[in-house]
């Protein structure tokens, strides 16, 4: 292991800099690792910029999320990876305290909570993926069995797919039920979209404005999948949906970014089946008004999801071992870590399955 390596760190609003940087030992729970593919977010100009109003870790910093990556070191504490496994690194950190509430960050990207523990927990654990090597906590590594004859350009799919994976666990879709997903042609509902169909939608009502987007998607999973081509007018929406469905679904995930409107939201929670379940993991700018009226005379469940648990990397994963996901339909445009400005304008252009990163 060098004594240096290559990183790019934020050290202050658009004041980013490609650093040499002592590589670290291990902490006891933490696992130092060689990036072969770090995911880019849609929004990181945003964030590099200051326009997003995100606690971000103390400057300077590594940013990055997501990534795949070899282990070469691990802390005197870590038992379930070792020197040479090929590993998941998520940013959700948790902290390992006996509260209900425990503090939570997203490494290399914000404090979820803005607490004086959360900051603790950011200030130890900094440092993002878009560098020749991380240190990671233990806790957020997952070992990618089966896995090693894939390229690590293809393999970065699982960070885009990830979240929506966390939406449709909490969302508790089995084998045959009819799925809405609600935002289908954007950068997390694709996914949604795909993976649905690999973990056995009858049928997966794909709800967007963009219809040729749509009948791609269609075109790429099959016939299950049912597009829904909405205006944001509730009245029209509403059959629409249903029609998609076959009469009424029953479950619903809805991954609309930044949104202005949540019509298609409630056009969705109505299309449901009673006792039916929407899952919420968009970022809409505005309240979702719901009546109380139609909650109760329905049995409708509509909860919030952040992320995804602790054991869905190594899930998600399985799926593609088993082949039941085939992540070479992602549209993955990889960048060398020097060209790192240019994925950043790239990720801002994805559309649908599109999916940008780095490869040092």
């Amino acid at each position: 292991m060098t004594s240096t390596h290559k990183a790019w760190r934020l050290h202050a609003y658009n004041d980013l800099r490609f650093d040499d940087v002592a590589t670290p030992t291990p902490a006891p729970d933490g696992v130092v690792v060689r990036i072969e593919a770090g995911m880019v977010l849609s929004y990181t100009n945003r964030l590099l910029s200051g326009a997003l109003p995100y606690s971000l870790p103390p400057m300077p910093f590594v940013p990055g999320t997501n990534a795949i990556a070899r282990v070469i070191a691990t802390g005197e504490n870590v038992t379930h990876v070792r020197e040479g496994d090929r590993v998941f690194l998520s940013p959700h950190l948790r902290g390992d305290v006996p509260d209900r509430d425990p503090p939570q960050i997203l490494i290399g990207l914000t404090a979820t909570v803005t607490t004086p523990e959360a900051f603790a927990l950011q200030a130890r654990w900094r440092d993002g993926v878009f560098a020749e090597i991380a240190h990671w906590p233990a806790a957020c590594v997952t070992q990618l069995a089966n896995l090693d004859d894939k390229p690590a350009a293809e393999l970065i799919g699982l960070a885009k797919l990830i979240v929506p994976f966390g939406g449709l666990q909490r969302a508790g879709l089995r084998g045959g039920q009819t799925i809405i997903v609600n935002g289908a042609t954007g950068y997390f509902g694709s996914g949604g979209v795909m993976l649905a169909v690999a973990m056995g939608a009858g049928r997966v009502v794909a709800v967007g404005r963009k219809e040729a987007a749509l009948a791609q998607m269609r075109d790429a999973f099959g016939p299950r999948v049912i597009p829904a081509v909405v205006t944001g007018d509730a009245a029209s929406d509403l059959p629409i949906i249903r029609r998609a469905a076959g009469g009424t679904a029953d479950v619903a995930l809805d991954l609309l970014g930044a949104a202005k409107s949540t019509s298609t939201t409630l056009s969705s929670l109505r299309a449901l089946r009673r006792g039916g379940r929407m899952v919420l993991m968009g970022s809409a700018e505005v309240p979702l008004e719901l009546s109380f009226r139609e909650m109760l005379a329905n049995d409708w469940e509509v909860v919030g999801q952040f992320m995804y648990d602790r054991t869905a990397p190594g899930q998600l994963a399985a799926l593609a071992a088993e082949g039941l996901l085939d992540l070479a339909r992602i549209n993955v445009a990889t960048f060398k870590l020097a060209d790192f400005r240019r994925a950043v304008e790239a990720a801002a252009m994805m559309q649908s399955l599109d999916l940008t990163a780095v490869v040092p």
